[in-house]
This record gives C-alpha cells, sequence and structure tokens, in this order.
C-alpha cells in the first residue's frame, strides 16, 4: 500500500509541471468567456448559454498596476476572447474597424485602426463591453475580465484564468507603448 500511494505522489508530482505548461492563451480565454456565458445566460434568466439578444464590444485588458498600460499578450487575449463569443453566437461588434480601407505599399491592406480620426465611427453602442486586467508575475499572468452591463455600469459576469510565463509568450509582456521614445538604442551594449 506504501509504495503504490509513494508511486501516485510520484507520478502526480510529474504531472502537474505537465498541466501548467498545457495552459495556453486560447484555453484561457476559452475557459474564462464559457463560464461567463453560463452566468450571463443564468443572470439574464434563460435556460441555457450562449445569453440571447446580447452585443459586446470587445476592449483590451489592461495592466492592473496602471490602467492605461497594456502589452501585447493583453491584446491576444482580448482577441481570442472575441473569437470565443463570436463562435459562441454573441453579436460581437468590430470597435477598430476604419471608414476605409488603408493601403499601405510596405504592410498591406488595413481595415482595423486605433487611430481615433480614421474611426469609421466613435459611437457604437451595445448592451456590454468586455473589459479586463491582468497582473504579472515571474512565472504567470492572471487575467480578470468582465462583461460589464453598458447602460448600468453592473458587472453581469466575471471570469479568471492564469497564462503560465513562457519564452514564446515573454516577448508579449513588454508594453510596447512605454518603449517608444524620441531615441532608441539601435544596438545591444552590455558592461563587463
Amino acid at each position: 500500500m506504501k509504495r503504490i500511494l509513494a508511486l501516485l505522489v510520484l507520478t502526480i508530482g510529474l504531472l502537474l509541471p505537465l498541466a501548467a505548461a498545457a495552459a495556453s492563451v486560447p484555453e484561457a480565454a476559452d475557459a474564462m468567456a464559457s463560464a461567463m456565458d453560463v452566468q450571463m445566460a443564468r443572470k439574464l434568466g434563460q435556460e441555457a448559454p450562449p445569453a440571447k439578444g446580447i452585443s459586446i464590444m470587445v476592449t483590451t485588458p489592461v495592466d492592473l498596476g496602471d490602467l492605461e498600460g497594456a502589452n501585447g499578450l493583453a491584446r491576444q487575449m482580448a482577441e481570442e476572447m472575441s473569437r470565443w463569443f463570436v463562435q459562441a453566437g454573441y453579436r460581437v461588434q468590430e470597435i477598430r474597424k476604419g471608414r476605409t480601407i488603408l493601403f499601405q505599399p510596405e504592410t498591406g491592406e488595413l481595415l482595423l485602426t486605433r487611430k481615433t480620426e480614421l474611426l469609421g465611427t466613435r459611437d457604437v453602442s451595445s448592451v456590454a463591453i468586455l473589459a479586463g486586467t491582468y497582473t504579472i508575475t515571474p512565472k504567470a499572468v492572471r487575467f480578470n475580465m468582465r462583461l460589464i452591463h453598458t447602460p448600468s455600469n453592473e458587472v453581469l459576469a466575471m471570469g479568471t484564468a492564469t497564462v503560465p510565463v513562457s519564452e514564446e509568450l515573454r516577448p508579449l509582456l513588454v508594453d510596447a507603448s512605454r518603449t517608444r521614445g524620441p531615441i532608441r538604442p539601435s544596438v545591444g551594449t552590455s558592461l563587463r
């Protein structure tokens, strides 16, 4: 019996790191959106998800310590959650749609923009807004997402997930808006 228990503890100890490493941005987004979907249906008195008649605007999660800062991982999380809600049958409004297609010879044909002067409309209305925060630790990023009822500011649903920091995700954790400035180094240097 002791050998079986020791073997079980060893097996669980070996599998736990593998399970933690399996969590990805799409999996975290799916888990949060699915949990929020159930909460929305329940709150609206509907028998089963998806909550019917709900239109959603999606915004980028922000750094909990700086509500004006975001990074590439946060933008990717917003994209993944938007994908989930569209696939589940929600009406998701694209608030970054430009007035016209912008042709950039070096980049391509662009329709999405964050430049307010190029937006197709600034007056977008929906029942709920997806918003959230994230916190970065040395080993993980914790997301707290919420669907906010537009007219009342009531939180209709919340979901949380933790994404392990991997070498693949590490470059996405840098807030590019904080690194821009008039002078940027073009080479790396170090002191010995």
